[in-house]
This record gives structure tokens, C-alpha cells and sequence, in this order.
């Protein structure tokens, strides 16, 4: 069996493998591993209903991780809600998730204003689904602003070009969501386990290109991974993100081929948490975003 989700996936302890941390690997709307059925991202948010103020999505057993939604995708159906209520010129500078609970089936995303001046603005949003109250966001939308401080020192690792590593093997119980990106690990053809080093690096694009603002596109993606303290572990078992950051460092997000380089990394794993922290680099190795995310950890 190849190491890494694989490995994670067969393992009898992580059948109930919950990981938020989130890409469009659909050929189609039907897969052959189970014939899960599943929307792409344009489709799901193009079906968005607006009833008493409130946007509705439906959420398909393709975008499911277990008993929840892959947490990119929750993180996107909230933006996307703040975006259609309280849209403005600023572009979307910081995402702050909560995910509370699980979301699945029918959901619901209601939203706020709580603040608007000249430059930013600030909405929350709130997404519950047949399961209950699932996550908690909060939208920092902000105009570039002159500044005599310009102090950019966070350089790309030397990495191979994703066509010349091998794609993540397929495997019954890869969640159905993952197959909606291409994931090329630098290590590959897995994410391994059982290392020294909390840390993961990897190419990853859509199958199917979203044609959706490109902040809610990114945004979902940049949850696609693994938590990187899976490349630690010797026992396999649950766990799930429970916070997340994501910093968007330019006005409009671009990658002139879709690939993205995604780094993740955690240093401090004690306790059943992890701390880990995320980097995104565009094909021309040019930072985009970065963030992390709180993990808890049940193994």
C-alpha cells in the first residue's frame, strides 16, 4: 500500500478520519471509486437560493469527508453568502473559521455587516445545515492602502514542477472531495507518515477550473491538504481542524497555469493539538496567501 492518505484512509481507526484542512477532481459529475455523485464548485454556487435574507446551498455526498463537509467548502459557501449580501471594491484580505459542528445536506448562510469605513469592511457569517450550527466566519474585506514599509522575506522552497512528480494513488476510502483536485506531493507519491518532521509540500490544481471569484476559489483549495502533523503519526485516528486563518496577500489571487504550490507545516503538536501554519505560492513561485490552522488531534 502507498504511504501516505492511503495509508491513513485503510486504517480501521480512520474511518471516522475528520480533517478540515481543503480542490475539483470531478471528470465529470460521477466517480468510479463508489460512484459518488457530486457538483462542481461553480454548480453548487451557482444554485444558491436567497430566502429572507439568508443564501441556501445544497450540499452532494462528493464534497463529504465522513459525516461532514470538507471544511474548505464550508469556508467557501460562507464567502460566498458575505460577498453576495454585503459585496463592495475591497477585496477579501483575511478569512477567520471557526468550524463548530458538522455540516452536510441542506445548508443555510446567514450574514452581517459589522463594520464599513473607507477602506475595509467586515462581515460575519454563520452556516448551519440538516446537522446543526457547523461554522462560524468572519470577513475582513480591505482596500491597499500607502505605506513607506514594504518588507517581503518569505521565499518559495526549491521545488520540482508538479509535471514532473507523481499524482496522490487512489484508494477506497480517499474521501470523495479529494478527487475533485490534482495533488502532486514533492515527497510523493504520498504524503507520508511516521517522519520527523511535521511538514507538507505539495502542487495541487482543479480538475475542473472554477470560474468563480478567485478569492472563494482559492480559498477552498487552500484547505485540500492533510494537517501536516499526519506526517507524524505511527497510530492512526481521528482528527479535525478546528480554526483556521487564511491572509490573502494581493488584490486578485492568479495562477497562470491553476497550480498551486501549498506548504503546510507544524513545529508544536502536544496535548491533541497542532499549530500548524500554511503558505501559498502561484505557479511563478510568487507568494499569494498565508495562514494556519488549529488542529485536534484523537490519536
Amino acid at each position: 500500500m502507498p504511504t501516505g492518505w492511503a495509508n491513513i484512509w485503510g486504517s480501521a481507526a480512520s474511518r471516522c478520519l475528520n480533517y478540515s484542512a481543503g480542490p475539483n477532481y470531478s471528470a465529470g459529475p460521477n466517480y468510479s471509486a463508489g460512484q459518488t455523485v457530486s457538483t462542481s464548485l461553480d454548480t453548487l454556487l451557482g444554485g444558491a437560493q436567497h430566502d429572507t435574507g439568508d443564501w441556501c446551498y445544497a450540499i452532494d455526498e462528493g464534497w463529504m469527508q465522513g459525516r461532514t463537509a470538507f471544511g474548505g467548502l464550508s469556508a467557501a459557501l460562507a464567502l460566498d453568502a458575505a460577498m453576495r449580501s454585503h459585496g463592495g471594491e475591497a477585496p477579501l484580505r483575511t478569512a477567520q473559521i471557526s468550524f463548530v459542528g458538522p455540516v452536510g445536506g441542506a445548508a443555510r448562510v446567514t450574514t452581517r455587516l459589522l463594520r464599513q469605513s473607507k477602506s475595509s469592511r467586515f462581515v460575519a457569517a454563520d452556516l448551519s445545515s440538516d446537522l446543526g450550527y457547523g461554522t462560524s466566519a468572519t470577513f475582513t474585506f480591505m482596500k491597499r492602502r500607502d505605506s513607506h514599509i514594504d518588507h517581503r522575506h518569505i521565499t518559495a522552497p526549491d521545488v520540482s514542477d508538479p509535471d514532473a512528480l507523481a499524482p496522490i494513488p487512489d484508494h477506497p476510502m480517499r474521501p470523495a472531495f479529494t478527487r475533485k483536485f490534482d495533488m502532486r506531493p514533492q515527497r510523493g507519491p504520498g504524503f507520508g507518515h511516521g517522519l520527523p518532521e511535521g511538514h507538507i509540500l505539495t502542487w495541487v490544481r482543479w480538475v475542473e477550473t472554477p470560474a468563480c471569484d478567485p478569492h472563494i476559489a482559492l480559498l477552498t483549495l487552500a484547505d485540500a491538504l492533510p494537517p501536516a502533523a499526519t506526517t507524524l503519526f505511527t497510530a492512526f485516528g481521528p482528527l479535525s481542524s478546528s480554526t483556521w486563518i487564511q491572509h490573502f496577500l494581493t488584490d486578485r489571487p492568479h495562477s497562470d497555469d491553476g497550480w498551486w504550490l501549498l506548504e503546510s507545516r507544524t513545529r508544536h503538536v502536544s496535548n491533541g493539538f497542532s499549530a500548524q501554519s500554511m503558505l501559498i505560492w502561484n505557479s511563478a513561485r510568487e507568494l499569494m496567501s498565508v495562514g494556519g490552522q488549529g488542529v485536534a488531534l484523537y490519536v
